[in-house]
Formats: structure tokens, sequence, C-alpha cells
């Protein structure tokens, strides 16, 4: 049980995850969850005193919606040239006007699932690599054992 600890914490390291950003299904971001706002050029224009110039993302934590707009936990911004600045989860509202498109933050399966098993396969590789499971018992090949 010991020796399989090693590569069940890198396997779960491994499914923490890969996130893509896709189109929301409703029409307004639910609290809570993370989405990414596209800014209209106007939009970024009256929010450049929020958020810097020429900011065509808006990423972060839904706080609260109502019908002024949304306030975000900004995490990160990204400018028309595709500059990215990270935040610290400043809120901010986004007023509706201001957005032509919302995307929400969702696991990707099929990516985690190839990361993952690139993960296992590699920690599998280095395991046979180094010895198989001598190398937890002590009778690997790098050990330090006695010479006859």
């Amino acid at each position: 049980m010991r020796s399989t600890s090693p590569i069940v914490t890198l396997l779960l390291f491994a499914l923490c995850g890969c996130y893509t950003y896709r189109p929301l299904v409703s029409p307004d971001p639910v609290a809570g969850t993370r989405v990414s706002a596209q800014l209209t050029e106007e939009g970024s224009r009256d929010l450049s005193g929020k958020v810097g110039p020429e900011v065509e993302h808006v990423e972060g934590e839904v706080l609260r919606v109502d019908s002024a707009g949304i306030q975000l936990s900004v995490r990160q911004v990204e400018g028309f040239r595709g500059i990215e600045s990270d935040w610290n989860g400043e809120p901010v509202v986004i007023p509706r006007t201001a957005v032509v498109g919302w995307q929400q933050r969702r696991l990707s399966l099929g990516g985690t699932g190839f990361v993952g098993g690139l993960v296992l396969g590699g920690v599998y590789a280095m395991y046979r690599l180094l010895g198989g499971p001598g190398i937890f018992q002590g009778g690997g090949r790098g050990g330090s054992g006695s010479s006859q």
C-alpha cells in the first residue's frame, strides 16, 4: 500500500485539472461560478478606469447578479493585444451593456484525462526504469547495498 502512495499523489495532482471556457448555457452567470466576460469596445473604454485600458476579457468569480450588472471578483484581465494581468479578487461591477458574451470555466474531461494518462505513464515508466518494486524495498539498482 505504501508503494502506491507516490503514484496516487501524482495522479491526483494531474487530475486537478485542465479547464476550458465555453459559452454560458443560461442568459446570466450564476453566483459562485468562474466566468470570462468579453467586453465591447465601448464597454472597454467605459471600464478603463476600473480594469485598465484596452481590456477585452475580464475573468473572475461571480459575486452578485442584478439588473444593473454582474459583480465579479476579478482574477485576470486580458487586453486586445493578448497581454494578461493577474488580479487578487478585487470586486468590479461589469454593466450588462458592456458585455458581448459570457463564457464559463469548465473542467475539460478529455484534456484532464489525456494529461493524467501522460503523467501516469511517465510515473510508471520511471518506476520500471528505476527497478520496479525493488526501489521501495531497498533492492533497486541505485541502492548502496553491500558488495560481494
